[in-house]
Parts: structure tokens; sequence; C-alpha cells
């Protein structure tokens, strides 16, 4: 029986939520700590299943978690897969599962904020994404877990943490470069749309879905505690208030030929495993 001053150990004996998924035609599998990393949210999956990868760029997952936009993007074809997040616990997670679909000699996991760990490691990349905390700090529900409380609270009025991230993201990209970048209608889009045009970039729709309440922040992991099983979600754009997300291609050297796939969907298996 391992010392219980040995921290940290316990957290592989813990009941683990495990993710099974096929994004973009492609298999990955996830282990997610079930109090120390996000639950990848309906807004992750849509931006994992409309990012256009190119083959043989670096790429770069800002505020990785689980990894599942880093491993991703190396089963698409990127030739190196960056993951940054500022939580340890993340990283520790990211290059478990990057190991565990095979890819960790094309990931690379950064602890620290933003694209900061990339600038400081000399690295520059060909394209990254950012999926923000998407709420108002005031909505941030209080009984969430401290460790989780960044990875939903995107600022005063939910949009500032991804204004600054479009505004910083230039540093650690190449020339002809491109950011990925979800931006959703109820969480401050305005502060994204005033940094997008501050950057002088081009903005491209790559895709376009409602996300329902259920979908955004830590709720998706609540709604799928009470439904464990296979899910296959569609994203649509039906009419709605406050429902409406967009993944955007922002570039500012000259308009980047990539495609969006047709069918922006994911297949999912959610179980609670020991």
């Amino acid at each position: 029986m391992p010392s219980s001053s040995n921290r940290g150990y316990f957290i592989y004996f813990e009941q683990m939520y495990r993710v099974d998924c096929e994004v973009q035609g492609r298999r990955l599998s996830l282990r997610i700590h079930p109090t120390r990393l996000f639950v990848p949210n309906l807004m992750s999956w849509f931006s994992a299943a409309a990012m256009p990868i190119l083959p043989g760029e670096t790429f770069a997952d800002i505020g990785t978690g689980s990894g599942l936009h880093a491993i991703l993007a190396a089963k698409l074809g990127a030739k190196r897969a960056y993951g940054v997040d500022i939580s340890p616990t993340a990283i520790r997670f990211a290059k478990e599962n990057a190991k565990r679909n095979g890819v960790e000699r094309i990931c690379r996991f950064l602890r620290g904020s933003l694209v900061e760990p990339l600038v400081r490691c000399g690295i520059r990349v060909d394209s990254m994404i950012y999926n923000a905390p998407q709420f108002p700090g005031i909505r941030v529900d209080p009984s969430l877990p401290q460790r989780l409380v960044n990875s939903v609270n995107g600022g005063p009025s939910g949009g500032e943490l991804n204004a600054r991230f479009v505004r910083e993201a230039w540093k650690a990209l190449r020339p002809g470069g491109r950011i990925l970048n979800p931006v959703v209608s109820w969480a401050g889009p305005e502060l994204t749309r005033e940094a997008i045009r501050s950057c002088g970039c081009r903005v491209r729709e790559l895709a376009v879905a409602h996300i329902p309440d259920w979908g955004r922040g830590n709720h998706t992991r609540d709604w799928l505690l009470e439904r464990p099983g296979r899910h296959h979600f569609r994203f649509r754009y039906p009419a709605g208030r406050d429902t409406k997300a967009w993944l955007l291609e922002l570039s500012r050297d000259r308009a980047i030929e990539t495609k969006s796939p047709r069918n922006v969907d994911v297949k999912i298996r959610f179980s609670v495993k020991a």
C-alpha cells in the first residue's frame, strides 16, 4: 500500500472518466481525472470536428487539457503538435493520452499561460487553436472544484481571455500562419471582434453551430455523467438567442486555402472506469 505522504500518487487509484471518440474519421481514447481535469465540452468537440489540419504543418493546442486537439492534429497529419496548459495535472494527463493514442513522438507538452511557453522556447507554429473559457466570472458555478475554475472563467464578460489570446498569438506563429479561433455569442464576442480588428488580419468562417447551455463550460461533464454510453453529436445551427458559436480562421499574410470537414459531427463513448 503506497504511503499517503506521496502526494499525487492516488490520482491513479481514483475512478477516471474515459472518452472514446471518433472525430474527422480518427479514433481517440482519452483518460480524464474527474476533479482535476476539464472534460471536453460541446464547444471542444465542435472545434475539433471543424479544425482543418494541413499535412506536415506544426500545430499548437493552447489550453490543451486532456490533449484532445493536439492528439487529433497529430492523427490528422501534423508533423509536430504542441500542447500548452497552465496546469501540471493537465500536462501529465495529456502526455499519457498522447502515448495511449500512439502519437507521443509527435506531441510535446509545455506548461505555462497562453503562448508564453512557445515564445520562451523559441517555437513558432503554422497553426494554433484555443478553446478559451466561455463563462463570465460571475456565472461560474460556485460548486465547481477550484482546480477547474480557470477552465471556464473567461473574465468579467467571458471574452477577455480569448481577446488577449488573439492579440498575443502572433508572437508564436510563423509567417503565413493562422489562428483557429472558436468564438461564442454568450461570452463577450465583441471583445474578440475588437481584438481581431486591431490585429488587421483576414477572417474566414470555417463552421457555425448551435451550442445549448448543457454543452458549455463544465456542464457537458454533468450531462455525460447522467447519460453514460454512446452519443453522436451533429452540429447544426437553428435560429436561437445567445446560442451561436463560430470557428474562425485568422491570418495576416494571405488567405489560407484550407477546408473544414463537410460533416461536422462527433461520435463518443463516455464511461467511468477505476
